[in-house]
């Protein structure tokens, strides 16, 4: 069964990969608890950058799977504040999953927009209730997540331009990238599938110099792609009427070999997990690369 939001019309589809989570046995170091107006965090400090953290969100105008998500993704900021000693202002960027008919809640790990400040490397939800608090009902979820954070400082001067033909898709159209950079860089373009896997749409088999000089605008495809016949046609997985995915436009400095992180699938495509591109990332120092995340719907 193909698992492909994306793929070309001559070769590539995609199939999913599953998320292997790490069980951390380190007694706790410390607790701390974070007042809150609508709600009392707990962060325990595990050892070895991994956080056990308790969130609660009041169930007020939202369904109690929003609430869920909306604790989800403040236990996830406050294990980076806590890592980094800092207060995280940058909005969180998630993928959601989705269900047989339409998009649910995040199924990824949510990062900063700046991840200088740190990145949640793995997340894994411990346990959640709903409890009554007066005449409120409370989400509460426990989450327990590993933060990382890439070294160096980001180059004031390194910075790209990207953009979609369109944020909004019909299955069956096609989805086109141009982006421009402000440095002599080398590109790598990922396709994140909101069931967690990340594929390497370019370089590909057909185009494999990702060496893009200052100033010059690259697309995806260009017209030399076309000629051969090469799109990138945007689709629906089986079974689902709407869903939602990101494009993610890696610029470094250096040519840096991704292969050893990715494994060549069956469709003629590199693929890998979210977590490990996560990993990855962060052994790039931050002067050394630039990155645009572009979300887009896909509906029926």
């Amino acid at each position: 069964m193909k698992n492909s939001i994306i793929y070309f019309f001559i070769v590539i589809f995609i199939s999913g990969c599953s998320v292997n989570k790490q069980n951390i046995s380190t007694p706790p170091k410390e607790v701390i608890s974070i007042s809150q107006n609508i709600s009392k965090s707990e962060l325990i400090d595990l050892g070895n950058d991994w956080f056990e953290v308790t969130e609660s969100v009041v169930v007020k105008n939202i369904t109690p799977e929003e609430a869920t998500e909306k604790a989800i993704q403040r236990a996830c900021k406050k294990a980076i504040e806590y890592f980094s000693g800092i207060e995280v202002s940058g909005r969180l960027i998630g993928i959601q999953a989705a269900n047989q008919d339409k998009i649910l809640l995040d199924n990824f790990s949510s990062i900063t927009q700046q991840t200088t400040q740190g990145i949640i490397l793995e997340k894994e939800i411990i346990k959640e209730k709903n409890i009554s608090d007066g005449n409120q009902s409370k989400q509460v979820v426990t989450v327990k997540v590993k933060v990382g954070k890439q070294k160096g400082e980001k180059d004031p001067s390194f910075e790209i331009d990207a953009n979609l033909n369109r944020e909004y898709f019909k299955g069956g159209e096609e989805m086109e990238l141009s982006i421009k950079s402000s440095k002599t860089c080398y590109l790598t373009i990922l396709n994140i599938c909101s069931n967690d896997s990340v594929y390497v749409i370019f370089p590909n088999e057909y185009r494999k110099n990702n060496f893009v000089k200052s100033g010059e605008l690259f697309h995806l495809p260009n017209s030399k792609d076309k000629e051969i016949g090469l799109y990138f046609s945007v689709n629906l997985l089986p079974n689902k009427k709407e869903d939602i995915e990101m494009i993610k436009v890696i610029a470094t400095k250096q040519k840096i070999d991704f292969s050893s992180i990715y494994s060549f699938s069956a469709y003629g495509t590199y693929q890998s997990t979210f977590i490990d591109l996560q990993n990855w990332l962060l052994k790039i120092p931050r002067d050394e690369i630039e990155e645009v995340d572009l979300q887009y719907f896909i509906h029926k």
